[in-house]
C-alpha cells in the first residue's frame, strides 16, 4: 500500500535527532517506523501532513514522499522474491527499512516507480 513518509533533513550532530523526537513526543505523535542515516531521517507516522507542518514550523526541512508499506513473511528467500519482481520490471529500490508491529514484519520501500511497484507487490 502506498503511504506518505515524512523525510526530514537534520544536522549530523549529537542531539539533533533527539530534538526531532522531543518535538514529536511533546505533541503526542507516535513514530511507527524510522530510518536515520547521516542527515536524512525517514518517518512513518499516523499524521504525516501534520507532522511535516509541525517540523517545518520548528525550522526543519521536511517533505512528504510516497513509499510502499508492505507486510512480508519472515522466511528465507522472501526478500529475494520481492526484489526479483521489482528488478524484472526495471524498478530500482532506492532504499528500504524494516520494522515489527507486534502482529507481523513490515517493510518500507522507496522504489523508483512507486505506483508500478505497488501494483507488482499487491499480493505480498
Amino acid at each position: 500500500m502506498i503511504v506518505k513518509q515524512v523525510t526530514v533533513t537534520i544536522e549530523n550532530k549529537e542531539g539533533k535527532l533527539k530534538e526531532v523526537m522531543d518535538i514529536l513526543g511533546a505533541n503526542g505523535i507516535n513514530v511507527e517506523a524510522i530510518s536515520s542515516a547521516d542527515t536524512v531521517v525517514r518517518l512513518i507516522l499516523p499524521d504525516p501532513e501534520g507532522t511535516r507542518d509541525l517540523l517545518i514550523s520548528h525550522g526543519y526541512q521536511a517533505e512528504l514522499v510516497d513509499v510502499i508499506r508492505i507486510g512480508v513473511a519472515s522466511r528465507p528467500g522472501m526478500l529475494g522474491q520481492l526484489l526479483t519482481s521489482l528488478a524484472a520490471n526495471g524498478i530500482n529500490l532506492e532504499y528500504m527499512y524494516a520494522f515489527a508491529t507486534g502482529s507481523g514484519d513490515q517493510m518500507i520501500l522507496g522504489p523508483s516507480d512507486v505506483k508500478l511497484a505497488n501494483e507488482l507487490l499487491k499480493d505480498y
